[in-house]
């Protein structure tokens, strides 16, 4: 179509439908605007500052200390608490302990875990416990020697230059000694003292500067008490167990002519091999010589107190041998039977079956039938009770017998002599 002035002009169909054979079906190009030079989007306004605040700062920092502080001061009192009261808590049991002077905290009485105490207290004892190999004749049925046989047992030394304690039932017999320390010396031992009666031995050993153990109080031990067995069973040197005191004052027949009398009996293991060694408390200190066990049976064992092993050592170096003192009399303690059977007065104490020839007991004259009711005011209620108090006392003491003879109380001044062996 031509316009007035001659030019092309298109149609109106044209117009309403342009050409799209150049385009994809559906597709329309979009529409760009147009962009300026130097144009970039504008920068956002800017904003007021925040005003400070110290006050809660402080407060913040306030509440950080504080959270810090408390869990401190929280911590030190539950600690204390608990410490206090391990009755309350029985997983945080405690003990105190002194350890012996020479050693690290020595006269320090310190408050620590029983596990603590039991480590310390085997770190204190163990350098001077003591292997003893021994070696002895063997005798046939006939009385003829028929070789030799060797043995082994423990021991612990209780001075520098070289005393050693063990059971007499270790040395007896030996024609040689052997003492191996826990460092691995070894050492030619002599026997300077035995005594049969309380199952004791004192063995001497040349050396300078060998570790010690310190000896404890036996009087002081309390049942339940715990206590570390320390020795060679079997061979198997420094073997450590563990246990309580079981009963105090034991009378136990160790063959048929001994009895050990005052003997400590726990429940620590022992077993052949440990006769000779440490009893020792959650201090270090020595409280018992372990010297024997219920056969078949299991947590029987049995020491003998430390101060009776002191008082062997101390007259074997004196006197070279030690006597025991005797009041003069086989009894029984006394029960409903007997006191029945005999039509006594008494109804307790110990009964006097017998009285021995040429005793104390003779020329004071007690008098077989009578009871004993007290030894030096102490009440008498158990011939293991007569035994105990007699044997901590000397040969010569003089000690007041109360007895009941027939209903009548009377006293009697009995002077100890030495007890036949």
């Amino acid at each position: 179509m031509i316009d007035e002035n001659g030019f092309i002009k298109p149609d109106a169909e044209e117009t309403e439908h342009p050409d799209t054979s150049n385009t994809v079906e559906g597709y329309v190009a979009p529409e760009i605007p147009p962009t300026v030079q130097g144009y970039s989007a504008p920068l956002p306004p800017p904003q007021p500052a925040r005003p400070s605040n110290p006050g809660r700062v402080l407060l913040v920092w306030g509440l950080i200390i504080g959270l810090l502080l408390g869990s401190v001061l929280g911590g030190i009192l539950g600690n204390y608490v608990v410490m206090s009261n391990p009755g309350t808590f029985p997983w945080a049991r405690t003990v105190s302990t002194t350890y012996p002077a020479g050693t690290s905290g020595s006269g320090t009485t310190i408050v620590t875990t029983e596990e603590q105490a039991i480590e310390n207290a085997v770190k204190i004892a163990s350098p001077a416990v003591v292997q003893i190999n021994i070696t002895s004749v063997s005798q046939n049925p006939f009385g003829f020697s028929s070789g030799q046989q060797e043995g082994l047992g423990s021991g612990f030394i209780i001075t520098s230059d070289g005393y050693v304690l063990t059971n007499n039932h270790v040395v007896e017999n030996a024609t040689k000694i052997t003492v191996m320390l826990k460092d691995g010396r070894e050492f030619r031992g002599q026997v300077v003292g035995t005594d049969s009666t309380s199952d004791v031995a004192v063995v001497k050993i040349s050396g300078t500067n060998l570790p010690t153990v310190q000896l404890g109080d036996s009087s002081t031990l309390t049942v339940g008490q715990k206590v570390i067995a320390i020795g060679n069973p079997y061979g198997l040197s420094q073997t450590v167990t563990t246990g309580v005191i079981s009963a105090l004052e034991r009378n136990v027949q160790a063959s048929q002519t001994e009895t050990l009398v005052g003997v400590v009996q726990t429940d620590a293991a022992i077993n052949p091999g440990n006769s000779g060694g440490p009893l020792v408390d959650l201090s270090g200190r020595v409280v018992g010589i372990n010297t024997m066990i219920y056969q078949n049976a299991q947590g029987l064992g049995f020491s003998v107190s430390v101060n009776t092993a002191r008082k062997v050592y101390d007259a074997i170096i004196k006197n070279g041998k030690v006597t025991w003192p005797a009041l003069g009399i086989q009894g029984a303690t006394l029960t409903t039977s007997i006191a029945e059977q005999y039509n006594l007065k008494a109804s307790q104490g110990v009964y006097i079956v017998q009285i021995t020839s040429g005793s104390g007991a003779q020329a004071a004259g007690l008098k077989a039938g009578d009871v004993i009711t007290a030894i030096d005011d102490k009440p008498m209620t158990t011939i293991d009770g007569v035994l105990s108090y007699i044997r901590s006392r000397n040969v010569g003491d003089t000690v007041q017998v109360v007895v009941d003879r027939n209903g009548t109380t009377k006293t009697f001044s009995v002077t100890l002599k030495a007890l036949s062996q």
